[in-house]
């Protein structure tokens, strides 16, 4: 059943009895009609029962209606009645009179019933478009608070995943600073550590903006930090996170992400660039390079790709600069976008070379480019510089390739044993990495491979003066030997489940093991502090 819909109220005020009759005559039949006879009583009805239209009579005793008029708009609870006029005046200087009190409208003595009726109608009808339109800002206005509160909090959740910290480490530098746009984006970035001498460094930007973005944002960064601690192949980390979020990916948001990891013994990075901005390193001699490898799309588009993974090899002096897109197309007043080749003009011509001086150089530059242009992204920027000359330089290395068949694993032993004698490894150590080798490459021949096909298996070892770093490297199917549970040592070894003793041995002897998967490779990294 309708609602019957409320009669709307209409106050007439008027000192002559007999117009009163007049009015509440024509009506009475659509409205309800309230009556006073002076200002002071209309006054005290529209301030307790507010009607939803006054019709006022000017000339009146003790208070005209102008007086009336300027009372009721001056209070928040009756300015926005509508007040018409009803009067014997004809005079256009009291018609702006009464307009200049806040009157809506005029209606001539005598009173004209099919007039006032229209009249009537057409003002409710403007009233009620016009509550209705302060309906909906009032309701524009609470979406709007919720809104930059909403915002509010995305911006705390961005800001508040940011490293705060500078790396107490004598081997590389770090700077970075995120400017945000007027909204939240999903720029991040971080520095932290993977290893006694390897730090991670990563830049990204999630695709979309707001609240969403920014605890889409905060998913990521945890998953690939954690990762990150698990296994250090930026490859890997890559493949695994976009699995991960694409896998349940219903808002379709993905993310540039460039991820490096920095030996500061080596000055050796590994990166992946999943879909990012390639950075730039600024040499020690002042000369730019572009790391334009691409390894892969972007992170959370599509399930199951595999990363790939670069090198680049720094040197004491040089500084790589992480950046996202909000600074190379950062706008001015005139809509040009920054680019690229004002970013390579900064780098080029800047004379500083610690970390903050770049990033500072290329923030400053940036601003003075927008000259106060509204931006639509944030401008994150991080740059790390290597500060010592890598221990490569005097590394003694040992290559070998091998078959994949067992015999040829005794190859692998006798030219270590060799390469430690003449390189001062002692004989306990040698021992040590020979039992290595033999368990890693017999579980490699035996497991990796469902084919008669020859494969080729790579092994490296890298001494300097405190380390011995073995590679071993396979192309077989993906195995992480080190995610085996381990064995429980606790209880008699014919009680123990065959397997996983080998790899507990392995784990034993080295100081550091990492498993990575890239470029459909198995690549096994061990790592022993010499004595």
């Amino acid at each position: 059943m309708t609602e019957k819909k409320a009669r709307k109220t209409v106050l007439a005020v008027d000192d002559t009895p007999e117009n009163l009759d007049v009015v509440k005559g024509i009506l009475a039949s659509e409205y309800t009609v309230k009556v006073a006879t002076n200002g002071k009583v209309a006054l005290k009805i529209a301030e307790t029962q507010a009607p939803d239209l006054i019709l006022l009579d000017i000339m009146m005793p003790e208070m005209d209606g102008f007086e009336v008029c300027r009372r009721l708009k001056a209070e928040p609870m009756t300015r926005d009645i509508p007040v018409i006029f009803l009067t014997a005046m004809d005079q256009t200087t009291d018609e702006a009179a009464g307009f200049d009190v806040g009157a809506s409208d005029y209606i001539m003595k005598p009173i004209n019933p099919p007039i006032l009726g229209a009249r009537v109608r057409t003002h409710l009808a403007l009233k009620e478009s016009m509550d209705a339109l302060q309906d909906a800002y009032e309701i524009i206005k609470r979406q709007k608070d919720r809104m930059e509160a909403e915002l509010s909090v995305g911006r705390d959740i961005q800001l508040g995943m940011l490293p705060t910290y500078e790396p107490d480490e004598v081997e590389f530098s770090v700077a970075a600073t995120m400017q945000a746009a007027r909204e939240v984006g999903g720029d991040f970035y971080d520095y932290f550590p993977v290893g006694p001498q390897e730090y991670a460094f990563c830049v990204a930007d999630v695709s979309d903006k707001g609240v969403a973005s920014a605890l889409f944002m905060s998913v990521t960064k945890a998953m690939m930090k954690a990762r990150c601690h698990e296994d250090n192949s930026t490859a890997s980390v890559a493949t695994w996170v976009n699995n991960e979020i694409a896998a349940d990916n219903d808002s379709c948001m993905f993310i540039t992400l460039f991820i490096g990891i920095l030996d500061t013994r080596t000055g050796t990075l590994r990166y992946t660039n999943a879909g990012h901005n390639p950075p730039y390193v600024k040499r020690a001699d002042g000369s730019l390079e572009c790391v334009d490898a691409r390894h892969g799309p972007v992170i959370g588009a599509l399930e199951g790709i595999a990363y790939g993974e670069g090198t680049l090899q720094m040197y004491r002096g040089d500084a790589l600069l992480l950046f996202t897109d909000g600074v190379t197309e950062a706008m001015n007043k005139g809509r040009e976008l920054f680019g690229e080749s004002r970013l390579e003009e900064v780098l080029a011509s800047t004379a500083e070379s610690g970390v903050k001086g770049i990033v500072e150089s290329v923030f400053s530059a940036v601003r003075t480019f927008a000259d106060g242009a509204e931006q639509s992204d944030d401008i994150t920027l991080l740059a790390v510089r290597y500060e010592t000359e890598p221990e490569t330089a005097t590394a003694e290395k040992l290559a070998i390739r091998i078959p994949n068949e067992h015999q040829a694993i005794s190859e692998v032993t006798e030219k270590f044993q060799a390469f430690a004698e003449e390189h001062g490894v002692s004989t306990a150590d040698a021992m040590r990495i020979n039992l290595v080798f033999d368990e890693i490459l017999s579980n490699v021949i035996s497991y990796a491979y469902q084919d008669d096909a020859p494969h080729e298996i790579v092994i490296s070892v890298e001494l300097t003066p405190r380390k011995l770093v073995v590679s071993i490297e396979d192309d077989g199917l993906p195995f992480n030997p080190f995610a085996q549970e381990e064995p429980n040592t606790n209880i008699p070894i014919e009680d123990m489940e065959i397997g996983g003793l080998g790899i507990h041995l392995v784990k034993n002897v080295m100081d550091e093991f990492t498993y990575h998967r890239r470029q459909n490779a198995n690549l096994v990294v061990l790592s022993k502090d010499l004595t």
